[in-house]
């Protein structure tokens, strides 16, 4: 990895944490279960989705880097998603952690993958 490489890393996360931070500043939290973290994880997913089927075909790794690894990866830590379910499993909370963990992953697996082919069917004619 070289500097340009860190960089394009370093700003995209810089971004990414600001806009998770903000994001669960503006959110409130309605209830025990972390529908903001679900909505952070999702849109998350969604955003890399759309990265990734966007720089398919023409990559520019400093870009893309800054997108997916720096933006992408601060937005939707796995830190927060873990500590979430290790609360739940430890106030005994097994349902909550079973429905959080399945509709993260579920969910953002789905819209991933929905994002990623939606855009790359529309630059098909770029």
């Amino acid at each position: 990895m070289n500097q340009h490489q860190i960089s394009a890393v370093f700003l995209g996360g810089v971004a990414g944490a600001t806009a998770r931070w903000g994001l669960l500043e503006l959110l409130p939290s309605v209830n025990q279960w972390p529908w903001h973290m679900l909505l952070i994880n999702i849109s998350g997913s969604a955003a890399l989705g759309m990265v990734v089927g966007f720089f398919a075909k023409s990559p520019r790794k400093f870009l893309f880097l800054a997108a997916s690894t720096g933006f992408c990866g601060a937005f939707t830590t796995f830190s927060a998603f873990a500590v979430d379910i290790a609360s739940f499993i430890k106030a005994n909370q097994y349902f909550n952690a079973f429905s959080f963990l399945t509709a993260s992953i579920a969910g953002g697996l789905l819209v991933y993958k929905v994002s990623k082919r939606t855009v790359e069917s529309r630059r098909v004619g770029l």
